[in-house]
């Protein structure tokens, strides 16, 4: 795939942790294994999470896929938090 930004690059990633979670989450529950807390959700990119966070920005980022939507809700209901983890030293 070409990419048009870095931002895009990292949220195609975030989308497909995000599906590897659910995954994950859910061959848990089938062997009664609970999660009580969100799972976290780190990237270095902040572009990214804003756009996981927030619709307006999401506006100004038509080109990202139909998957954001899947991310978002994940966020929204707790099942995901995602949190910004600095690359630099």
């Amino acid at each position: 795939m070409v990419f048009r930004s870095s931002a895009e690059s990292e949220y195609v990633a975030t989308i497909n942790v995000t599906l590897e979670l659910i995954w994950t989450k859910d061959l848990l529950t089938e062997i009664d294994f609970l999660l009580e807390c969100p799972m976290r959700l780190y990237g270095d990119n902040k572009t990214t999470i804003h756009i996981t966070e927030n619709d307006v920005f999401h506006e100004r980022a038509k080109h990202i896929e139909v998957d954001c939507h899947i991310v978002r809700k994940k966020i929204e209901d707790k099942i995901i938090v995602a949190n910004h983890l600095s690359s630099g030293c």
